[in-house]
């Protein structure tokens, strides 16, 4: 199996060497995500203009901020400027973040809409004699051709779809060359359940993984826990624990963040207890990480998955903390045993 490690961190320029460090210790690839204050597309390829070898991603950049066809143009410049080491990963984001924070209504049925935007991706990026396209949600007429003649020359520009719950894991593998699952998704029992069966058997799939290593085996947990409180505070995650043993934690969660939105993250974790830490995180020492992520890789792999990707447990981290955290990663589950 694949390892691979997404930044998700406000920092940008440090992460230069830290992608850099992650291609001398063998890594497969590097995702990139996206909020309000960072865009990955502008992220991955800037590391992979620091890089040589390693493989960089999206994971992932939001549909609903850039029509298909913007979306296709930079996409097509990211994989030429890297080399053809760019994988396009698009998401839908929750309806709380697109109305909230974009201003955006008009983004409905987000699965039906995401596969009409990745055909019309894959129209334009083949488009020889100019374009017409007419799906169910967007049209596109193009009189003059839009295919780059070094686009061709490289490998196959991939697209990774993403989602929560079913619906947009069946658009997302029907559309798509893979799927990039969120962290929560990537939990045993709610993969068995619900994404596993959506995906379909040729879908390739990465699973996220919150991932936390330090010196102090508690610490490691502590900084997990902040995720999981901070992640299960937004309503549309909880059907991941619907009718199972967290199911109650993740309505206590919501419930007081509801009542208390200024508590901390720190103090909102006080109420996730290490046995679900155990069963959504990876964490450990530096003795014994890599013997656990091989555990968690056989029983992905058992699944389907081909890409373990790790995510730093970074809620609450200043950036020379998150780079601290990511330095203790890639020396301590580098593939193959290599060291940076």
């Amino acid at each position: 199996m694949q390892r691979s490690l997404v930044l998700s961190t406000n920092a940008f320029r440090p992460l230069i060497e830290v992608a850099r460090q992650a291609e001398a210790a063998g890594f497969h690839r590097l995702w990139t995500t996206e909020s309000t204050p960072r865009d990955a597309l502008v992220r991955a390829v800037t590391l992979g203009l620091h890089t040589e070898r390693i493989k960089v991603a999206t994971g992932i950049s939001y549909a609903f901020t850039r029509a298909p066809l913007a979306m296709a143009a930079a996409a097509a410049d990211a994989h030429i400027a890297t080399g053809g080491r760019f994988s396009l990963g698009l998401g839908a984001g929750t309806k709380g973040m697109r109305t909230r924070r974009y201003g955006i209504h008009d983004f409905d049925h987000p699965g039906p809409r995401l596969a009409d935007y990745v055909r019309l991706l894959r129209a334009a990026w083949s488009a020889e004699s100019g374009l017409s396209y007419n799906g169910p949600f967007y049209q596109a007429s193009v009189p003059t051709p839009l295919v780059s003649g070094e686009l061709q020359e490289l490998p196959p520009l991939e697209v990774f779809g993403s989602g929560v719950n079913r619906r947009m894991l069946q658009d997302s593998a029907a559309s798509c060359d893979g799927v990039a699952l969120h962290p929560l998704v990537s939990y045993l029992p709610y993969l068995d359940r619900v994404a596993r069966p959506a995906l379909g058997e040729k879908t390739q799939i990465a699973a996220w993984r919150v991932t936390s290593v330090h010196e102090d085996a508690g610490e490691a947990r502590e900084l997990a826990r902040r995720n999981l409180a901070f992640y299960f505070t937004t309503p549309s995650y909880a059907p991941v624990v619907e009718g199972g043993r967290w199911a109650k934690t993740v309505t206590t969660i919501r419930d007081t963040f509801r009542a208390e939105p200024t508590l901390s993250w720190q103090e909102l974790a006080a109420h996730v207890p290490d046995e679900m830490v155990e069963d959504f995180c990876l964490t450990g020492t530096p003795a014994d990480i890599d013997q656990r992520a091989r555990e968690l890789e056989n029983d992905l792999a058992e699944r389907g998955v081909h890409e373990l990707v790790f995510q730093i447990a970074g809620i609450g981290l200043a950036a020379d903390e998150f780079v601290d955290a990511c330095r203790r990663l890639l020396d301590a589950l580098a593939p193959g045993g290599a060291r940076a």
